[in-house]
């Protein structure tokens, strides 16, 4: 296999200790780049994922916390993994705009020049909750994101459609991404953590259906978009003629049936399973199969349409201790 184009290349992660953004720096690592993980703080990391990444200690609340961190860091790339809303206790509405928003618009500025990284590239984890009440999840779709996450978290997608034609970036809209890793409280480390006691596991129905995809291929693809020349990123043509990219498997899955498999790959007995225990989420997006044939023509690949594939997977790693 030839050498990465990012082999040896400055990659700044920011928010390298969170689920998403472990997987991202140790992919990046296994390919030869030169890593700065941003983290507010390090005793979050795990030197399984970022051992061997130069470790950058910022918040970026502050206004001009970015631009600042650039100056620090003068990268070749930018993955902006950082968000707010993410967990159940994230509802502080001007971290919302400043996080998920604002700070996308900063980071742009300072990489559009003049600067030290001319030519850096930016690639941005958007959310589903993104397209809200659209009709349609194609990418050139009119959002119309109807919760704060959704609405903070489009801010950074109509910046860089703003500001393709200064900076190469591209955002990738995440779905439903599981793995090793996840906040506790989460479906899979709810039945991780289940694998050590006998009670009853609450559980929703299991009814609603999810795109699904394994914290690895998430990772893979995001890394592999940044691999792709800058000036395919800025062209404007199929598939990059649209500022984002759903990052999916373009299957749905019952998420019962994800929680039957894992179960069995964990040895937790069925009989345990407390299926309609716990009321719907309320901010639960439901919604049709995802395209992603814009995804297969930039990388020529997409994520598994099996979860058991990641679950497989999923299990080994807990083999490894990586829970």
């Amino acid at each position: 296999m030839p050498p990465s184009p990012l082999h040896g290349r400055r990659a700044l992660v920011l928010g390298a200790s969170g689920f998403l953004g472990r997987w991202v720096t140790r992919e990046l690592l296994q390919r030869g780049a030169h890593v700065l993980a941003q983290v507010r703080d390090p005793a979050r990391l795990s030197p399984w994922h970022t051992g061997g990444a130069e470790v950058l200690v910022a918040d970026l609340a502050p206004t001009k916390a970015g631009t600042e961190l650039l100056r620090r860091a003068s990268p070749d790339v930018v993955f902006n993994l950082v968000g707010h809303g993410v967990a159940k206790d994230e509802r502080d509405p001007l971290l919302y705009q400043r996080l998920n928003g604002l700070v996308v618009l900063e980071l742009l500025f300072a990489l559009r020049g003049p600067s030290p990284w001319p030519g850096a590239r930016l690639v941005h984890a958007g959310s589903a909750l993104e397209y809200g009440e659209a009709r349609t999840l194609d990418e050139q779709a009119v959002p119309r994101p109807g919760e704060p996450y959704g609405k903070s978290k489009h801010l950074a997608t109509a910046a860089i459609a703003d500001m393709r034609a200064h900076v190469p970036a591209v955002v990738a809209r995440l779905f439903t991404v599981f793995g090793p890793g996840e906040r506790p409280g989460r479906l899979v480390p709810t039945l991780v953590a289940a694998r050590g006691t006998t009670e009853r596991i609450p559980l929703s129905s299991g009814h609603q259906k999810r795109d699904l995809v394994y914290v690895e291929d998430a990772a893979r693809a995001l890394v592999e978009l940044a691999e792709l020349p800058a000036e395919t990123l800025q062209s404007g043509r199929y598939p990059f003629d649209a500022p984002c990219l759903n990052l999916a498997s373009g299957a749905l899955t019952p998420v019962r049936e994800l929680v039957l498999a894992l179960a069995d790959e964990l040895g937790i007995a069925r009989a345990r399973l407390g299926f309609g225990d716990l009321p719907p989420l309320l901010e639960e997006m439901h919604h049709p199969p995802v395209p992603v044939e814009r995804l297969h023509t930039a990388l020529g690949w997409t994520p598994s349409r099996d979860p058991r594939d990641g679950l497989r997977r999923l299990a080994a790693r807990l083999a490894e201790g990586l829970a």
